[in-house]
């Protein structure tokens, strides 16, 4: 009787265990926080990149049909830096505040912010070439 009781308890104690070793909570689970590196923008990774995803459809030579080469170093500049408006007609358009009447991507949703705080950032910067 005793092997019995003791047999069972090693049984039910297994499967006990077998169970909790299988659960899995997502809830526990820890996801890295996103983060947005705005401390080291470059125009060649960063801010291209932003155009590629977002701007080439209507900003990119030769059909370019907004008749605004995004692809050209010194035009995106001197958007960036041309004073117009509050930050300037680049970061104002993709803000969608400043007073750009020309809200950018046309007929779309405003660009992520992460991308919104890159473009700032390198237009802080000087707009510089890197």
């Amino acid at each position: 009787m005793i092997i019995k009781i003791i047999l069972a308890s090693a049984v039910l104690l297994t499967v006990i265990v077998l169970f909790n070793s299988c659960f899995y909570d997502k809830s526990q689970q820890q996801y890295p926080a996103r983060t947005c590196d705005t401390t080291h923008v470059s125009y060649n990774t960063d801010i291209m990149a932003i155009l590629d995803a977002s701007c080439q459809g209507c900003h990119k030579a030769p059909s370019a049909t907004s008749g605004i080469n995004l692809y050209d170093y010194t035009t995106i500049k001197s958007l960036a830096l041309d004073g117009k408006y509050t930050y300037g007609s680049l970061l104002s358009s993709v803000s969608h505040e400043g007073g750009n009447p020309n809200p950018m991507p046309q007929g779309a949703n405003k660009l992520q912010e992460c991308d919104i705080n890159k473009i700032r950032a390198w237009v802080n910067m000087g707009a510089p070439a890197n």
